[in-house]
């Protein structure tokens, strides 16, 4: 069973090759998913993942990282290289319910940055009626810019935008999972 973790920096995920731009400690395998089709270097040096190879990626926290040029491409050839059932993670910032909150004057620092808990911004929201601190909807949408280039964010998504990509790139079986807070878009794909 082959898994990858794509844009994985240095963090393990069990069960999963690490694959990054980035030559780091835990990195398995130092790809450019923006080249396709994707060389596998640390591996097998200068093979091609095959058609029909991977069984499960996750892709948490990356796409938004990618030019919206580059989106389509990549997510083809994520569908190139599952297998029949294989299973897509993409989690990324929901720049569509950010813009809602904007909208409606919900950011505000009585919500935590960095929240302790789901309940803890709940719980806040109830008192205070806003749903995001500044810097949290600020790096929705410009990265957290903690590592240079590679932290910028280059695209943004909504649900339905999301869903347009994921059709384009020849996925049908599209689930998305709820966000409490509404910062994330979560999805489940399945080729």
């Amino acid at each position: 069973m082959i898994r990858l973790n794509i844009g994985s920096h240095n963090v393990r995920q069990d069960g999963f090759l690490n694959v990054d731009i980035l030559d780091l400690p835990n990195v398995d395998i130092v790809c450019d998913i923006t080249k396709v089709p994707w060389l596998v270097k640390g591996v097998a040096p200068q093979e091609k993942f095959e058609d029909d190879s991977v069984d499960e990626i996750l892709m948490v926290e990356v796409l938004e990282h990618l030019s919206f040029h580059d989106t389509i491409k990549v997510l083809r050839e994520i569908h190139r290289v599952l297998i029949p059932g294989g299973k897509l993670h993409i989690q990324v910032p929901d720049c569509g319910s950010m813009m809602e909150m904007y909208v409606r004057g919900e950011i505000s620092d009585s919500i935590p940055h960095k929240p302790e808990s789901v309940e803890q911004v709940l719980q806040l929201r109830k008192l205070t009626g806003a749903r995001v601190h500044p810097r949290r909807w600020l790096m929705a949408f410009c990265g957290a810019q903690k590592y240079g280039v590679p932290d910028i964010h280059k695209n943004i998504f909504t649900k339905e935008s999301m869903q347009e990509y994921l059709e384009e790139a020849g996925f049908e079986k599209i689930d998305f999972k709820e966000d409490p807070l509404g910062w994330k878009i979560k999805v489940n794909v399945f080729k």
